[in-house]
């Protein structure tokens, strides 16, 4: 997992510097010759995302939510533009944790000795700051989202099922929780996509995102999937968003 780590943020930072490198060129490239004037844009978008717990403890997946928000992009030329956004983003997964609290001497009933499954949805602001670079002047060629992002998270609940032993037999029971508290409020990474830009007759633009959010701090401490305090670690989440929408 550290080595998966290693290489999401090589390749991140490598894009940041790529794209930053091909923006400084292109303002060059063009001397001699007066850049367009800035200007600034607004829109909304919304979709769909994969979400899901990455595997520093074993017995975590994902699953699927939805985003929706606003946007604004100040645009210093032709090339580079500086976009911040305000969203409901749904993040979080799913876990299998195994409970054995008889082995600190409790006795052993349904409750004490059980398997959770569990789905966690984390109810996020998402607010991304991202350098906005367009190279192509076609509009079925994407545009470069890269840059930081801060996760706010103001609640986080969770459906389960646990299954043990009752008697003789294997019991299954469901239910739900309220679980902010378990989850860290503030939670921070980088994001990098492609967004494709479809002019219309009209004062706005079709636009289709495809983004990648890697989260570089964990939004669980201290986790783990048996229960025990001598095998935890954290838990990071992670998203692939497509969305749909608007620019004016």
């Amino acid at each position: 997992m550290k080595n998966k780590a290693l290489i999401v943020r090589i390749a991140l930072l490598s894009l940041l510097v790529i794209g930053s490198t091909a923006a400084m060129k292109a303002q060059e490239d063009g001397s001699g010759e007066e850049t367009s004037s800035t200007s600034f844009s607004y829109g909304f978008k919304a979709g769909t995302n994969f979400h899901s717990f990455t595997d520093q403890q074993p017995h975590t997946s994902g699953k699927i939510g939805y985003s929706a928000g606003i946007f604004g992009k100040y645009s210093f030329g032709s090339v580079v533009s500086l976009q911040m956004e305000a969203a409901y983003f749904q993040q979080g997964g799913e876990y299998v944790q195994f409970i054995d609290e008889s082995r600190y001497g409790a006795p052993v009933n349904y409750d004490t000795k059980h398997v959770k499954e569990a789905s966690v949805t984390l109810h996020n602001v998402y607010v991304p700051l991202q350098a906005h670079l367009s190279f192509f002047d076609k509009p079925y060629l994407p545009d470069l989202l890269i840059g930081p992002y801060m996760d706010v998270n103001f609640a986080a609940t969770e459906s389960y099922e646990k299954t043990g032993q009752v008697d003789s037999k294997y019991v299954t029971t469901v239910g739900s929780d309220v679980v902010t508290d378990q989850y860290e409020m503030f939670q921070f990474g980088a994001t990098a996509g492609l967004s494709f830009n479809v002019p219309t007759s009209k004062d706005f633009s079709f636009l289709f995102d495809v983004s990648y959010k890697y989260g570089i701090f964990p939004v669980k401490e201290g986790y783990s999937y048996i229960d025990y305090y001598g095998v935890t670690g954290d838990i990071n989440s992670d998203a692939l968003s497509v969305t749909i929408g608007l620019k004016f």
